[in-house]
């Protein structure tokens, strides 16, 4: 009987012990990372790229802060379910979308509304400390109040960047159950 496990990280928290202990105890024989080809290969280059599209390179600093600040470089998560995977003999299957269209289509897509709400939150982030709520957030892991105010002020792009990504990963999920009878499958997804 074909089993799934999906197990849900914060991308620059150091969640490793609890990771390996979860994917030792499930044992899949594939394991599907939250990442398309080009993030995968870049997590496991030992060169760091600076160049791209300058949204990319704002989003990839933030995230590079955050995990200096909590101890995990961006991605590591993935990076360690990939070798927990190997070293138990499973299958590595990518299944998220390519992030740079993703991104783009996301800012071409943005209604203007969302576009100058962006503005106006980015510059009273820069003059308010509002990081306390989100500190607590990635301590606790529970991204909630987050998300919902992220769903209700940016709907449009929510959908682009979360909602389309889900659904991709999803039917993804479904291929690989399809293409692997009696599979158990552990999914490692960020939140």
């Amino acid at each position: 009987m074909s089993s799934l496990m999906i197990i849900g990280t914060a991308h620059v928290i150091d969640l490793s012990s609890p990771l390996e202990g979860f994917i030792r105890e499930f044992n899949p024989n594939i394991i599907a990372l939250e990442l398309d080809r080009e993030r995968w290969f870049a997590l496991q280059s030992k060169t760091k790229r600076t160049g791209g599209p300058l949204l990319l390179r704002i989003l990839s600093e933030i995230q590079r802060n955050l995990g200096n600040y909590f101890g995990s470089s961006p991605g590591s998560e993935m990076v360690i379910a990939g070798n927990i995977g190997r070293a138990l003999g499973a299958d590595i299957k990518l299944i998220d979308k390519p992030i740079l269209p993703t991104l783009m289509g996301a800012w071409k897509n943005m209604p203007w509304v969302e576009f100058w709400r962006f503005i106006k939150d980015t510059i009273f982030s820069l003059i308010q400390d509002n990081s306390t709520n989100l500190v607590n957030s990635i301590k606790t892991g529970d991204f909630t109040e987050e998300l919902k105010v992220f769903s209700e002020d940016y709907p449009v792009t929510k959908f682009h960047l979360i909602d389309k990504r889900d659904f991709f990963m999803s039917k993804n999920l479904v291929k690989l159950f399809r293409n692997n009878k009696n599979s158990r499958i552990a999914a490692i997804v960020g939140e």
